[in-house]
């Protein structure tokens, strides 16, 4: 993809013309929910939500996979983090999420061979450098990185790599959505699609939910003119009340999403139900290691069986993840609740809401 055709997509003057657009169809309030982390952050750098009208509210939703990481998985993380023979390899968002009493970057201060890693496959560079340890990866994403961490489980299979395992906290993003529509008080008319997970998915992904709830539905990119553009085809959907599952982010997502990744995620994991952050237990919306692949799982090989523990007293990570209330009417925000002393995920994570909420809004 070429500069000059990228620049396009944040072209000042296409964006006006859009907003323009958007404020003469909008007559009615509408609450949008953009699923994922990377358009909070979006929205949030570019300054959309002080450019739309005032009937329309953006809601952040449960797109950011470190912030609907349940406690007791944070926990689990903790405590293979205190084991000697362990090193624990770990994507830097998660490091300072509070567990029920310490944090990853609590332990590594304390001495815990905690590692950074940006990528899966540096974590099993790490196994083969370090033979006489146990090296664990901290599995936690959505559609977009699964198939690489069974690509890793893959290679540390056919290599005989076995000091090497993962702890999954893997998610699914449809079954979430269909859970916010389920939830009493939730109230959303359209929803932004995250472009990152339907590149690999495609936007069929989504059609189960749609057809539904017949809620409108956009798949789009992550520029001005990508989210502005969006949105428009959110308000029209809903003016002219023909809900529709769209692909407005042609140059990345391919009707078919990548099966190739697919097919190995399909490969090394099997869908199973999991627990999000505040929503609950949600049946096939986790991915957890086939049979075939179970010594790598680390739950299984280390014994970890950790019972449901309660989220932070008084920390709203949960309401905002569902739309229910926005990071300022949580009470802890900006008081207890800071990016340096973060109380939950929400304000710890780089698409969390509540750290995009302190960063941007003024």
């Amino acid at each position: 993809m070429s500069l000059t055709y990228n620049q396009e997509f944040k072209d000042p003057e296409i964006s006006k013309a859009l907003v323009a657009r958007i404020r003469a169809k909008s007559s009615r309030p509408l609450r949008i929910m953009e699923v994922c982390g990377t358009h909070t952050m979006a929205i949030f750098r570019y300054g959309i939500r002080s450019v739309l009208p005032d009937t329309i509210t953006l809601l952040s939703g449960p797109g950011c996979p470190v912030c609907v990481t349940a406690q007791k998985d944070i926990d689990a993380y903790v405590m293979l983090a205190r084991r000697p023979d362990v090193i624990l390899t770990t994507f830097g968002d998660l490091m300072k999420v509070p567990g029920s009493g310490s944090s990853l970057a609590a332990e590594k201060a304390k001495g815990a061979d905690v590692r950074m890693v940006y990528s899966i496959f540096d974590a099993l560079s790490v196994a083969k450098e370090n033979p006489d340890k146990e090296i664990v990866f901290c599995a936690v994403g959505f559609e977009t990185t699964i198939p690489t961490i069974a690509g890793a489980v893959l290679t540390a299979k056919a290599q005989g790599i076995n000091n090497f395992s993962v702890y999954c906290a893997n998610k699914l993003t449809p079954p979430a959505l269909a859970a916010l529509m389920e939830t009493d008080g939730v109230e959303i008319n359209g929803f932004i699609l995250p472009g990152h997970v339907s590149v690999i998915t495609g936007p069929d992904a989504f059609a189960p939910t749609f057809e539904k709830y017949r809620i409108p539905a956009v798949v789009t990119g992550f520029e001005p003119v990508d989210i502005l553009k969006a949105v428009l085809l959110l308000v029209e959907q809903n003016a002219s009340q023909t809900p529709r599952l769209v692909n407005a982010y042609p140059r990345a997502v391919a009707d078919a999403g990548n099966p190739k990744a697919r097919a190995i995620m399909d490969q090394v994991f099997e869908k199973a139900d999991a627990l999000w952050r505040a929503i609950g237990n949600i049946p096939n919306s986790g991915m957890v290691l086939r049979a075939s692949f179970h010594e790598f799982d680390a739950a299984r090989k280390f014994d970890i069986s950790i019972p449901d523990t309660p989220e932070p007293a008084g920390c709203d990570c949960g309401q905002i993840l569902m739309g229910l209330k926005r990071p300022d009417q949580c009470r802890l925000y900006k008081k207890a609740c800071t990016p340096i002393h973060p109380v939950g995920p929400c304000m710890v994570s780089s698409e969390g809401a509540c750290a995009a909420f302190y960063k941007y809004s003024r």
